[in-house]
């Protein structure tokens, strides 16, 4: 961006971005300021993500209270990745290719 934003309309930008679940890139671009910068601001104004939510937003899935600990197992001891585990644990539908 071209035009410096004054503090309000960074601050309205930063809380839309982590309501919406934006990437926290796209959120940053849109304000023209670095990722460290971004993640600063948003502490301050107390909308970080937990590490908990970080984890699941990164993942595309939730992971249920009573299959955390197999899918933990299976992560570190199988050797998954984690969508495999989610797959194995049930938590998302393997899509399979139809054309052939």
């Amino acid at each position: 961006m071209t035009t410096k934003l004054d503090s309000e309309a960074r601050r309205r930008i930063i809380l839309d971005g982590y309501d919406n679940n934006e990437p926290l890139k796209n959120i940053a671009a849109k304000i023209g300021c670095s990722l460290a910068s971004l993640k600063v601001t948003a502490s301050k104004l107390g909308c970080t993500r937990t590490p908990k939510e970080a984890a699941e937003f990164r993942r595309g899935f939730q992971i249920h209270e009573n299959k955390l600990q197999d899918y933990y197992r299976l992560m570190i001891a199988g050797q998954y990745k984690s969508r495999e585990c989610a797959i194995i644990l049930g938590l998302i539908i393997e899509q399979s290719s139809v054309s052939k």
